[in-house]
C-alpha cells in the first residue's frame, strides 16, 4: 500500500520511539513512558511483585510493537501489526486517563500555580501527540 512520505516519517518516530521507551523500562524498572500508569497501579495494589511483572509486561509490549512497526516498512501490511497497534491505543488512552487526569486532579496539584499548569498542559499535549500518531500509523492512509 502507497504510503505518503509523512506517514512513513511518522511511523519511524512512532516505532522509535515505542523501541526506546521499552528498553528504558526495562532497564530501569518503569515501564518507559506508562510509568505513570505502572505508579498509579503500585498505589492501588501495594503488591510489588505483580507491579513488576506489569512492568516486564508492557516494556516488551512495547519493544514488540516498535519492532513490527519497523519491519512493515520493508514488507506487505502485518495484521499482527495493527492488533498491537490497537493495544497501544488503549494502552495510550489508559495511560491519558490515569496519568493526566485522575491522579493530578484527585491530588489536587494541577492548578497550584502557573508552572504547574503549563507543566501539566505540556504533558498532556505531548501525550496526546503520540496517541494521534498510534492512531495514524494504524490507518494506513493511502
Amino acid at each position: 500500500m502507497k504510503r505518503s512520505i509523512g506517514l512513513i516519517i511518522l511511523q519511524i518516530a512512532v516505532a522509535l520511539y515505542l523501541l526506546v521507551s521499552g528498553v528504558t523500562g526495562l532497564l530501569n524498572s518503569s515501564a518507559g513512558d506508562l510509568a505513570g500508569v505502572i505508579g498509579f497501579l503500585n498505589d492501588l495494589f501495594k503488591n510489588p511483585s505483580m507491579v513488576t511483572l506489569l512492568v516486564i509486561v508492557l516494556s516488551i509490549s512495547e519493544i514488540i510493537a516498535g519492532f513490527f512497526l519497523l519491519v512493515e516498512l520493508f514488507t506487505t501490511d502485518l495484521r499482527v501489526t495493527d492488533m498491537i497497534l490497537f493495544i497501544f491505543v488503549i494502552l495510550w488512552i489508559a495511560n491519558i486517563i490515569l496519568v493526566d487526569f485522575i491522579a493530578p486532579i484527585s491530588g489536587g496539584t494541577i492548578f497550584k500555580s502557573v508552572d504547574s499548569v503549563l507543566r501539566y498542559v505540556s504533558v498532556l499535549s505531548s501525550h496526546l501527540m503520540v496517541l494521534g500518531a498510534l492512531i495514524l500509523v494504524s490507518k494506513k492512509f493511502s
